[in-house]
């Protein structure tokens, strides 16, 4: 299936069954699929704790999951099937003068996303670097000469210190990606971008296409960090529109989190959901209205004084005495279901990622360029893994 089929065939798929994914549980308490899919529902809800982290953890066992209650879902399995571009088992380590710096889950990244480059003739940009270390990788492997792209000026002094330590040809230019005057930097060159984010590869697209650079190697991360409150699709085929929350649900995917975080992630969202009946009760805003980010330290004070903090953020009386255990209760009540019901929206999230990364490489293909879409390492590693790769057909 080539990439326009398969983009096409998800897309269908996508709009057939929007009704699951669409509506987010945490603001939905009883999303409408609920009363059309009943039986699914209640399985969902009755599922204990360890079931519900092993679907969450499993792609395909979501899948085969939807397909006892929605058999034509178990044709999402094939769509979202990849090559793997697997690192070879004689692979070197990085020589310690390359990873000095880098940390240990980025390292294995870097080495799998270098090792997955088909090298060109081309001086190489790294897009959103950093500190230059997937840069510094590549000079040595590629034997081409750098040019590491980065808003923060901290970053690239730390980074031109680390390429001389590592004596490779590689130097940084401090310029926001998101400036139409950083593209000029594209022509010619090799661009490569590990996880850079939602505006920032759609700005190295556009640019790479604009100033035709010559190669585009690229793992797109965090759709929803964007300017547009909806997704509008790069190619004039694409029919699903998509806002912030949708464009959130395919990074979702918490493979690589600790036991430790997936408590903080419980706490957090109970506590959340606990604020959102607080609210509701207090001054009748809909469920549906979000709010800003809270920062994590908060949690340290406690369940009152977290609820206190941002009634106060967000402008609420809140009474003298209030009951905070009936509160909280009903907050992890919520988690729980919430949990459980969104299994059945995470079954679209790594389709909605792989049509998302069929529609940038489709708007590649279509400036000229052949692109191949491939996983650079396993899930487990992270489960941003796709790889865009896009050569100009008169280049090697």
């Amino acid at each position: 299936m080539d990439h326009r089929a398969r983009y096409l065939t998800l897309q269908d798929q996508l709009s057939r069954n929007q009704a699951f994914w669409r509506p987010a549980p945490f603001h939905v308490a009883r999303p409408e699929w609920c009363a059309r899919q009943p039986e699914w529902a209640a399985q969902a809800l009755q599922l204990d704790d360890v079931e519900v982290e092993r679907l969450n953890a499993d792609n395909a066992a979501l899948i085969a999951w939807a397909g006892e209650f929605v058999p034509e879902l178990r044709a999402l399995q094939t769509l979202i099937e990849l090559p793997r571009l697997e690192l070879p088992a004689d692979a070197e380590a990085i020589p310690g003068r390359l990873a000095w710096g880098m940390p240990g889950r980025k390292q294995a990244q870097a080495e799998a996303f270098a090792e997955a480059v088909e090298a060109t003739e081309h001086p190489i940009l790294e897009w959103c670097a950093g500190k230059g270390h997937l840069g510094r990788l590549l000079a040595e492997r590629a034997r081409q000469p750098v040019l590491s792209l980065d808003v923060d000026a901290t970053l690239c002094r730390e980074g031109e210190l680390l390429a001389e330590r590592a004596h490779v040809d590689q130097h940084f230019i401090c310029a926001d990606a998101l400036n139409a005057d950083a593209a000029v930097h594209l022509a010619g060159r090799h661009a490569i971008a590990l996880h850079a984010c939602g505006d920032l590869h759609l700005a190295l697209l556009r640019g790479a296409v604009g100033q035709r650079a010559a190669a585009v190697d690229l793992a797109p991360c965090c759709y929803y960090r964007t300017r547009d409150a909806v997704y509008r699709p790069l190619n004039p085929e694409g029919t699903l529109h998509l806002t912030r929350d949708e464009l959130h649900l395919p990074v979702t995917d918490t493979a690589t989190a600790g036991a430790r975080a997936r408590r903080l992630r419980d706490q957090a969202m109970a506590w959340k959901l606990a604020f959102v009946k607080l609210r509701e009760d207090l001054a009748g805003v809909p469920t549906t209205r979000t709010f800003k980010p809270v920062p994590s330290s908060w949690l340290s004070l406690g369940f009152e004084g977290w609820c206190c903090r941002l009634a106060e953020r967000e402008g609420l009386d809140v009474p003298a005495h209030y009951d905070w255990a009936a509160l909280e209760a009903h907050g992890w009540q919520r988690q729980r279901e919430v949990m459980r019901l969104s299994l059945v929206r995470h079954v679209f999230r790594r389709p909605l990622e792989v049509w998302l990364a069929l529609d940038r490489a489709l708007f590649l293909e279509r400036a000229g360029y052949r692109v191949r879409l491939a996983e650079f390492c396993g899930r487990e590693l992270t489960p941003r893994n796709l790889f865009i790769s896009a050569r100009q057909y008169n280049d090697r």
